[in-house]
Order: structure tokens, then C-alpha cells, then sequence
């Protein structure tokens, strides 16, 4: 990942956390594979260019993770809270149900401990 920003969470005493954007296909597949961890106020921004439903899985990460589903108006739609690792198929599918163009993966338990809940606004700052 090449480029770096912050998403800022409003709602939740602006809290600030660091990601890497992933916009490429490429960079979309491979996502967090291969890691052994992410930083705790670290994560990965998903960019798509269309809003439709999006589908997540954890195949080949090693580690717990908060799923963040943001629709168009940066409003998040859902959180999958603490999404486990997927080594061997079948994977767990986690869907936003909703129509979203953008995704945060944090450390798992990140909206949690930061009060990160659906329908707040983020701040996304490149």
C-alpha cells in the first residue's frame, strides 16, 4: 500500500485511527493476508467505486479483526465486531447488507473499546 490517511470518528470523541488505502483490485484481494498483526489504532480503507452491498471474508488473515461497512455519505451502515481467522476453507462470509463504497478493517475490539458504533459519521482524511 502505497498511501497512507486517518479516519476520524466523530461520535466517538474523535478518535483517530491510521490506515492504509487499499483502491487497486489487487490491493483489495489481498487486504490484510499474511500479516501476523495490525497496530492498535492502525487499519486498512477499502475504496470502491460503486455503492452496492460488499461481502468480506477472512481467508489467510492470521488475526481477529473489526469489519466497518461506510456507505457514500460516510455514515457506518454495520460492524462486525472481531471477525476470526479464516486458515482453511470453508471461510465465514461477512456481508454489509447495505449498499457501501467504503470498508475499514481495525484491530478487533476497536469499536468497542472506542465507542465506534452504526449510524455514526467518519471523517476520512487523505
Amino acid at each position: 500500500m502505497a498511501s497512507a490517511a486517518t479516519v476520524t470518528f466523530p461520535g466517538a470523541g474523535l478518535k483517530t485511527i491510521k490506515v492504509e488505502i487499499a483502491r487497486s483490485t489487487s490491493e483489495q484481494a489481498r487486504g490484510l493476508m499474511f500479516r501476523e498483526s495490525l497496530e492498535p489504532d492502525s487499519g486498512m480503507w477499502f475504496v470502491f467505486t460503486d455503492d452496492r452491498p460488499r461481502v468480506f471474508w477472512m481467508k489467510n488473515v492470521r488475526f481477529p479483526i473489526d469489519i466497518i461497512f461506510i456507505d457514500k455519505d460516510m455514515y457506518i451502515r454495520k460492524i462486525i465486531g472481531s471477525a476470526l481467522p479464516c486458515l482453511s476453507e470453508p471461510c465465514a462470509r461477512y456481508s454489509s447488507g447495505y449498499k457501501v463504497r467504503y470498508v475499514l478493517e481495525a484491530p478487533a475490539g476497536y469499536c468497542q473499546r472506542n465507542a465506534v458504533k452504526e449510524k455514526q459519521r467518519v471523517i476520512f482524511r487523505p
